[in-house]
């Protein structure tokens, strides 16, 4: 009798047994399958890492003309100024 009750009991753990390894596989696939959405989210992070810095240093080469350029304004403005009240002061 033991024997036939070892097989009932295998017999009614084995579908049990085979529900338990399909959860297995279909959580080991989605395991491997978030992992390749990590590394490929990971190269498209490092790849914008690299792009990033040349265009923040192309804005920040942008806004250091446009400073110089209001600066050289400014500085031939006062220069005209200067030798306009020169040439008041100081006709010839």
């Amino acid at each position: 009798m033991e024997g036939g009750s070892s097989n009932i009991f295998a017999a009614t753990k084995t579908p049990d047994l085979e529900v338990l390894r399909k959860q297995l596989e279909e959580k080991s696939a989605k395991i491997e399958e978030l992992k390749k959405q990590i590394e490929e989210t990971k190269h498209l992070l490092e790849n914008k890492k690299k792009k990033a810095p040349n265009q923040d240093q192309m804005e920040a080469f942008k806004k250091l003309c446009e400073k110089y350029n209001g600066m050289r304004e400014e500085y031939n403005a006062l220069l005209a100024e200067k030798s306009r009240k020169q040439e008041t002061n100081n006709p010839i």
